[in-house]
């Protein structure tokens, strides 16, 4: 087989091991060998950084397909566009969220190729890409904007053991051990190198054995924390019916059923998903509405918290979640700060005129990261896709919740593996801030997630159920949470300090 079509299809594999840990199977492990494919298949080029960029994309373009198919049906569907166009606009997006692993590719091929004075002998350009591939990919995927930004290390999270140094460098330290022992385990081998294989197997085992140590304290310092029972609504509802306006009073008896059998398992707090009341709320309100629009009775008697669109007097609408009191009382209003942009609203809207004369602008941003009192706990409230943006939790968690709620619609994505994914993406943040993580999604996965990063208990997709589960209120701040992402500057500034030493060393002016 030719070495460009053995490259390609090294390529594809790095891609599709990415995602080894997408539904049914999930065989976690995949992702372990992708850095390793990934590398066979720029060494089978033996190209300089154009090349890394080109193999990079490919394998980032291929990890995306897995990752986000479910793009193609979302715009044929809802946005009423030819399958050929869906394809192609989806196509886009992929090579989009590719780039990460093309400006990676291009870095590390850079940094290891040139003159032969440009580093020690002890260093050829296999060992050297092992190195600086990994490292260069943490700051990409940190920094290089993409609109889904889902990370590649959420994969081996579900091994609650190798995922504990999230707690100390988020997502971009789980995305460097991902990478850096395997990428120089390979390249010792590869080459009989035996201090780049030593190094490879103390970087590969360094989570292992901080997991082994920090996994027991976390539990029993979980199990000594004040326990509070929560109920997760799943209403089940798809986008027509949730579109169908006669549906309104047969979605709100369900959701009033579902909860009242939440509460007689012994369920102290309701969780409904993001938008499920089917009516609009004036955020002037103090109190429920009496009507038949009511949320309490029925067997209902809270507290609850419940995602809905509520209406300021000016008549911006928000995709809040409320916390509302045994007695029918508003307790607190926190509103979705990161929009998404044409599902929302329209972006640039305020600055065009013609598209104030053909579309609605949509929905208004909250003013912050926002919690609510309720129940005895205060609880961060991350909305949608806000439980992927690891900053945006963070900036939660400074607040000092006691829990964190995500309140989710993922029925857009119909029967994907995009659920699951979501959840994939969101485990990670319970450990970042070690607080229990509790997710009511409209058509699943709804869940709960220790401080640990292990599922307590997960849904299927597309059931109509609720759970109840006891969460543990977390206090304190970790290492993450207090100082934020240092792992990302601190491997750019270690890439930046290459370069001149590259530099220096090949004679460069």
């Amino acid at each position: 087989m030719p070495a460009r079509i053995q490259a390609v299809v090294l390529a594809a594999l790095a891609g599709v091991s990415f995602l080894g840990y997408s539904p049914p199977w999930e065989p976690y492990t995949l992702a372990f060998f992708a850095f390793p494919l990934w590398l066979a298949a720029i060494e089978r080029t033996r190209g300089g950084p154009w090349v890394g960029f080109l193999v990079g994309g490919l394998v980032g373009f291929v990890a995306n397909i897995f990752a986000l198919h479910s793009t193609v049906a979302l715009i044929a569907e809802f946005g009423s566009f030819p399958w050929a166009v869906a394809v192609f606009a989806s196509s886009l997006l992929w090579a989009w969220q590719a780039m990460p692993y093309a400006l990676a590719g291009a870095t590390a091929c850079a940094l290891a190729s040139g003159p032969p004075r440009a580093w020690p002998r002890r260093f050829d350009a296999s060992i050297l890409r092992a190195a600086f591939l990994p490292v260069a990919f943490v700051v990409t995927s940190s920094w290089v904007p993409t609109l889904f930004p889902w990370r590649v290390g959420a994969g081996p999270a579900k091994c609650a053991l190798w995922a504990q140094l999230a707690e100390v460098g988020g997502i971009p330290v789980l995305d460097l051990a991902l990478g850096l022992g395997p990428s120089l385990i390979y390249a010792g081998l590869a080459r009989a190198h035996r201090r780049t294989l030593i190094a490879g197997a103390l970087a590969a085992l360094l989570p292992i054995g901080y997991g082994a140590v920090r996994l027991p304290m976390e539990r029993a310092e979980r199990a000594a924390a004040p326990p509070l029972r929560v109920g997760v609504v799943q209403p089940n509802i798809s986008v027509p019916e949730k579109r169908d306006p006669a549906r309104r009073p047969h979605r709100l008896q369900e959701l009033r059923r579902l909860t009242a059998e939440a509460e007689a398992a012994g369920a102290e707090l309701v969780v409904w998903p993001e938008t499920s009341y089917p009516y609009h709320l004036s955020r002037r309100r103090v109190r429920e509405p009496r009507d038949a629009k009511h949320i309490h009775g029925e067997g209902v008697t809270g507290p609850l918290i419940i995602g809905v669109v509520t209406e300021g007097k000016d008549g911006h609408g928000h995709n809040s979640a409320v916390a509302i009191d045994a007695d029918g009382r508003f307790r607190g209003i926190a509103d979705k700060v990161h929009l998404l942009a044409f599902g929302e609203f329209v972006p640039f809207w305020d600055w065009l005129p013609p598209l104030q004369r053909r579309y609605a602008r949509g929905l208004y941003p909250g003013d912050g990261p926002q919690t609510l009192d309720i129940a005895g706990a205060r609880i961060g409230i991350v909305n949608c896709y806000e439980d992927l943006l690891w900053e945006f939790v963070r900036s939660v968690a400074r607040r000092d919740p006691a829990l964190l709620v995500n309140v989710t619609n993922d029925a857009w994505f119909g029967h994907s593996n995009e659920p699951m994914l979501h959840q994939s993406m969101a485990r990670v943040r319970a450990i970042e801030t070690r607080r229990d993580l509790v997710r009511a999604v409209n058509t699943g996965v709804s869940s709960h997630t220790l401080s640990t990063g292990e599922d307590a208990i997960r849904t299927e997709s597309w059931q109509q159920t609720w759970f109840v589960s006891e969460v543990r209120l977390g206090r304190g701040q970790t290492f993450w949470v207090r100082f934020g992402d240092v792992v990302t500057p601190s491997l750019a500034a270690l890439l930046l300090a290459a370069v001149f030493w590259r530099r220096r060393c090949s004679g460069s002016p």
